[in-house]
């Protein structure tokens, strides 16, 4: 995969409210977001989050509880490569930490632990 290819950028990953916020990085094509959606749509079965909105610069997931982070980075993975192959794609500046609730912080750094090594 090419440094332009879209992807989650879990590194930036924030949870605040139980709600996530993840930035996609390198360049989506026409159509990636919808897809991604299409997929994710379709993968999703029942689990501990919410309505997951995908845009071409981010990704939203409502009500993420904790025990959660794996299964939730395994769907928006899995949709983003399928998503990825189906439109042909290979190839924001940071604001300050706002403060979070301890349980928020705790899946915000889960999350942002799997864009780790």
């Amino acid at each position: 995969m090419s440094d332009d290819a879209p992807r989650i950028d879990w590194n930036a990953a924030e949870v605040d409210d139980g709600r996530l916020v993840v930035p996609v990085a390198g360049k989506p094509p026409g159509g990636w977001a919808e897809r991604v959606q299409q997929v994710t749509e379709r993968l999703q079965r029942v689990g501990d989050w919410g309505e997951v909105a995908v845009k071409k610069k981010k990704v939203t997931v409502d009500g993420v509880q904790p025990g959660s982070e794996t299964d939730l980075r395994h769907l928006l993975e899995s949709a983003v490569l399928q998503a990825n192959a189906d439109t042909g794609a290979s190839g924001e500046a940071e604001e300050p930490e706002a403060e979070r609730s301890p349980e928020d912080q705790q899946l915000t750094d889960a999350f942002r632990a799997f864009g780790e090594g």
